[in-house]
């Protein structure tokens, strides 16, 4: 089912490439307007629909800016995708305090300093905040140890904010994604050149649905759902997209 978001006005971080480059290009077809934030330049063709805008996440004062100059150009706000984050790789002994620091200013501050725009935005007439979370906060990731745990805390700040911005008619929730996306190629870069064939053979395995892993084009979907007025009556939930690798409950 197509999803018509004619008429909604979307931020989204990381908007440039990977899983946001897809999620901005799908909620324009889907007649949305967006506002892009992200640290490098997408080489888009100029859309009148389309605002690009310099924003690091884990710089508060650039956020708030973005935002500003963001809801202006869109006349209100009613979804913030969120999906800008980083992963590095290195053994769990290893990781030094600066290492860890990085990562949580970018995931969790990140988080904190867009979803609180956000709401200032939204608290007055509601909306959807998507967040991104990852299977590496549920199931564990070898030698990403500092990256799972900011996913962890990404996925408690979803469920938490879900509870007290419910009463502004905010739903928050997030998606626990896997495809093959920049981060994907971070992880893939550790891993020695001779195993790497190995390692992504690994990975399509590991899906319960064939065809193998997807890139982002497969998420954005899911994501104009969560944007739209279908989800009015959903919040608080972590959603595992990724071909039947994480199934809850089970």
């Amino acid at each position: 089912m197509d999803i018509n978001l004619t008429g909604k006005r979307i931020i989204v971080t990381g908007g440039t490439e990977g899983i946001g480059g897809h999620a901005a290009d799908y909620y324009l077809a889907s007649g949305a307007k967006v506002v892009s934030l992200d640290v490098k330049d997408s080489g888009r063709a100029p859309n009148p629909n389309l605002l690009e805008l310099k924003c690091d996440v884990s710089d508060r004062e650039r956020v708030i800016s973005c935002f500003e100059q963001g809801v202006v150009f869109l006349g209100g706000l009613d979804a913030l995708c969120h999906v800008a984050g980083i992963t590095r790789r290195s053994l769990a002994e290893e990781i030094t305090p600066d290492q860890m620091r990085e990562v949580f200013e970018i995931n969790v501050m990140g988080t904190l300093h867009t979803n609180q725009q956000a709401w200032r935005f939204m608290h007055e007439k509601g909306g959807s905040i998507i967040n991104f979370t990852s299977a590496a906060s549920i199931r564990g990731l070898r030698n990403e140890a500092h990256y799972a745990s900011t996913k962890g805390a990404v996925a408690g700040w979803t469920r938490a904010v879900a509870l007290d911005w419910g009463k502004y008619n905010i739903r928050v929730n997030a998606i626990a994604p896997m495809a093959l996306t920049p981060i994907a190629q971070v992880s893939l870069a550790f891993i020695p050149e001779d195993q790497r064939e190995a390692a992504v053979k690994a990975w399509h395995s590991a899906q319960s649905l064939p065809g193998g892993l997807r890139d982002g084009a497969a998420i954005a979907p899911l994501l104009a759902f969560l944007a739209s007025d279908a989800s009015s009556y959903m919040t608080g939930q972590t959603l595992s997209i990724d071909g039947g690798v994480v199934m809850l409950g089970s």
